[in-house]
């Protein structure tokens, strides 16, 4: 099956959701032929982007606002390798809301539904002047709350 043909049938799937969709490129293959560790990183970031504009949040998070959001952290877990061309799709989802956080949990899936990485990434509101953690804006956070699904706990 060409590849095209792969991609509008893994497109066709589903309609646009808050889902990200990628075939594996190129670029995110290391020596080994699977996805590099940092490609991983930057899909779960793009996925993260995805699910907040498809959520109508993004506005939140645009540069010039007056909060801005630090990384605090991110870990990832390595469940099965990916590899040039494979059709992933990344569930985002909201792990927890802290007072001054905002946990993501976002996992990838391989074309079967197989997990293929996990991730926790957490996220830290700043006051954009003083860069001094704020609490999270009160709107934001009632706009998140019902997208919270509480962190599972990661297998190593």
């Amino acid at each position: 099956m060409s590849m095209q043909h792969r991609l509008r049938s893994f497109a066709g799937k589903q309609p646009l959701d808050r889902n990200y969709r990628i075939a594996v490129p190129f670029r995110d293959i290391d020596m080994h032929g699977h996805m590099h560790n940092a490609a991983h990183v930057s899909h779960f970031e793009a996925a993260i982007s995805h699910f907040l504009r498809y959520e109508g949040l993004s506005e939140h998070f645009a540069p010039g606002g007056r909060y801005v959001f630090h990384v605090r952290k991110v870990e990832v877990l390595f469940h099965a390798p990916s590899r040039y061309d494979d059709l992933i799709e990344i569930e985002c989802r909201v792990g927890r809301l802290g007072r001054s956080s905002l946990g993501f949990s976002p996992r990838m899936l391989g074309p079967e539904g197989e997990l293929r990485a996990t991730a926790d990434i957490v996220w830290i509101c700043v006051e954009r002047q003083s860069s001094v953690p704020s609490p999270l804006p009160d709107d934001l956070r009632a706009a998140l709350e019902h997208h919270v699904i509480p962190h599972e706990p990661q297998s190593e």
